[in-house]
């Protein structure tokens, strides 16, 4: 199933182009690292969907791992606050929305949690106008746990946490049949820093329409683990120009899987094992599709 994606980030003291920072108190820095939350996501799979909007309470972290048995009497941290809807697809290909500013003790971080209230988020609305209905299987206010991929370690100095969202396996579509979105909130989380990226353009040959030319809204997954035991770690879509970008990898090899898109049985699909993502670095990964 295709997948959107969108990132929470705790930081410190960053220069982007897309938001700006907040003006503290004067004295402010002198407590301690400070931390921001921004979001950001990829291009939401489903043609038919006008726009995800989800209401995000707050965002705390814990120096310790969260077993699950032991999340209610761990001490978490509060980061930010937006307490406010996030329409996720207005956040595409990295840009951001910034949701907050908090105070964070210097540190190694090793649990995450966003807290959602469901009764307060629109949902899912369709181009047609319609809403679509959401099973958000509970009510109210809720803390889900982001799985870490790595300790995050914030120094004196800040540092960056990125939250990915797969929405697409978190709003699972028509599981039972009846055109509904279950929602089981699937996250992970890394330390900005220490991530690179993939990204490329997905073309088609002259096999297909007797052209080369673009391939818009294919789907792009980059799988982590190995042989036996690979597993999606994060998702994104080509744009009408036929590019991508997935964002906050950890360093290691992948391997990208290009699908043509849903409905098309004209494109087909790609798959390379051997894709290699650097810190600090942006591979370059091109794909081109023959004719399914």
């Amino acid at each position: 199933m295709s997948r959107l994606s969108f990132a929470l980030f705790a930081v410190a003291s960053i220069a982007a182009a897309c938001y700006q920072d907040e003006v503290l108190p004067a004295g402010a820095r002198d407590v301690g690292p400070n931390a921001k939350v921004l979001l950001t996501d990829a291009p939401f799979p489903f043609d038919s969907v006008q726009s995800v909007q989800v209401y995000i309470v707050s965002i705390a972290l814990s120096t310790h791992p969260d077993t699950g048995t032991s999340a209610d009497s761990m001490h978490w941290v509060t980061v930010a606050s937006p307490h406010r809807q996030i329409d996720l697809l207005t956040l595409q290909q990295g840009f951001t929305d910034s949701l907050g500013t908090g105070r964070v003790t210097a540190d190694q971080y090793k649990a995450v949690l966003v807290t959602i209230n469901v009764d307060s988020s629109a949902g899912i609305r369709l181009k047609n106008g319609s809403q679509a209905v959401v099973r958000w299987n509970g009510t109210g206010q809720g803390a889900y746990g982001v799985f870490v991929q790595a300790p995050v370690n914030i120094p004196d100095t800040g540092a960056v946490i990125v939250i990915d969202f797969d929405v697409g396996r978190s709003f699972v579509y028509n599981q039972r049949g009846d055109g509904a979105f279950d929602f089981f909130a699937a996250m992970r989380a890394v330390n900005r820093a220490a991530t690179g990226s993939i990204a490329g353009t997905v073309q088609h040959d002259a096999s297909v329409g007797g052209s080369v030319g673009p391939v818009a809204d294919a789907t792009v997954s980059a799988w982590a683990g190995g042989p036996g035991n690979w597993y999606v770690l994060s998702t994104g879509k080509t744009d009408a120009t036929g590019h991508y970008r997935l964002a906050y990898l950890l360093p290691g090899t992948y391997m990208v899987s290009v699908d043509g898109p849903s409905g098309s049985n004209s494109v087909g699909s790609a798959v390379d094992s051997s894709v290699a993502v650097n810190q600090g670095f942006e591979t370059t990964h091109n794909v081109t599709l023959s004719h399914a």
